[in-house]
């Protein structure tokens, strides 16, 4: 039997540790050193798009495109756990989350390539990757959201709440992004608060489906407690 949490928490840790570990790979072959969620110091896609970290990445983002796939696609029964028929949006929510999770594979899959076409690929591969999985999530926070306020609630209420508050940090993050050339004129320190946004919004954007491990986890217990 499938753990619907360990597909979860693993979609959420594998692109972490791709780019973490493609990263400290190019660091030791002569990538600037330093710690890119707190100094900016590079991009994301600088930080993997070329070197021997650049294979190792483009092979995990493989897995971790299809465990994020599998996790949309089980958020669809899930809602059904929860109440009695998916309306549109929970259908949206499902759709939207998966074609971001392909797009996540189209952007790593292109990473690195030469062309005006690839770059394109690249570019907005990550935009929609980044967009779409961003509004799934804030879908998926409104039906947590709705279903705590009910008298019957039967969300986890704290590791619910978790996921509530990492899908908050990562939406904070990302108007950060949208606004920050309107705050800041200097160009460096520009650039260094971009890359460390990015850093942090893609972190959270995983950690989001790690904290939802941790709601279907909580509910796998208490149906084993009721079932026993």
């Amino acid at each position: 039997m499938i753990r619907h949490s360990k597909v979860a928490i693993l979609a959420g840790f594998l692109p972490v540790l791709a780019v973490n570990i493609a990263v400290w790979i190019n660091m030791t072959a002569g990538l600037e050193a330093c710690f890119p969620y707190w100094d900016g110091c590079f991009s994301v896609s600088r930080g993997i798009r070329s070197g021997p970290g650049l294979m190792v990445f483009k092979i995990l983002a493989w897995p971790a495109a299809m465990l994020m796939i599998y996790c949309w696609w089980r958020c669809g029964g899930w809602f059904l756990q929860h109440r009695q028929e998916t309306g549109t949006r929970e259908k949206l929510i499902v759709w939207l989350g998966m074609f971001g999770a392909v797009f996540f594979l189209v952007y790593a899959n292109w990473l690195g390539t030469q062309g005006d076409f690839y770059q394109w690929l690249r570019r907005y591969g990550v935009v929609f990757y980044f967009g779409l999985t961003m509004l799934a999530q804030l879908g998926l926070a409104a039906f947590i959201w709705n279903i705590r306020k009910t008298p019957q609630n039967s969300m986890p209420v704290k590791p619910s709440g978790f996921y509530l508050g990492v899908v908050l940090i990562s939406w904070l993050l990302g108007l950060g992004s949208a606004f920050k050339r309107k705050l800041i004129d200097n160009p460096d320190f520009l650039d260094r608060v971009e890359n460390l946004l990015e850093w942090n919004f893609a972190l959270m954007l995983s950690l989001t489906f790690m904290a939802l491990g941790l709601v279907f986890r909580a509910e796998e217990a208490k149906n084993k407690s009721v079932n026993h």
